[in-house]
């Protein structure tokens, strides 16, 4: 659901250490060890999109203070999109 300020990420969305039924959302091939809020920022950035920084846990993982990130795409996407694209994003800026 987007909500009136953008959709949250949490970066444990990413991480390649996490199984799929804990918390994370895209496939291993997207996914990196370790990611940072700091990364979706610049991921969302990088495709046009606003994105701030809050504090705080994943739920799940509650003692894991890894802040989480307001991502507003500016135009109508389901959540799994949103995270699909910053999940490809980050993943190019990996590499360079």
């Amino acid at each position: 659901m987007l909500k009136k300020k953008g959709y949250i990420i949490w970066p444990i969305y990413f991480d390649a250490s996490v199984s799929r039924s804990l918390c994370r959302r895209v496939p291993l091939s997207l996914s990196m060890r370790n990611p940072r809020a700091e990364q979706i920022v610049e991921a969302a950035r990088r495709l046009g999109w606003s994105a701030v920084i809050e504090p705080g846990g994943h739920p799940a993982l509650w003692w894991r203070k890894t802040g989480k990130v307001v991502v507003n795409p500016g135009k109508p996407m389901k959540k799994s999109e949103v995270i699909r694209a910053l999940a490809k994003a980050m993943k190019s800026g990996e590499a360079r």
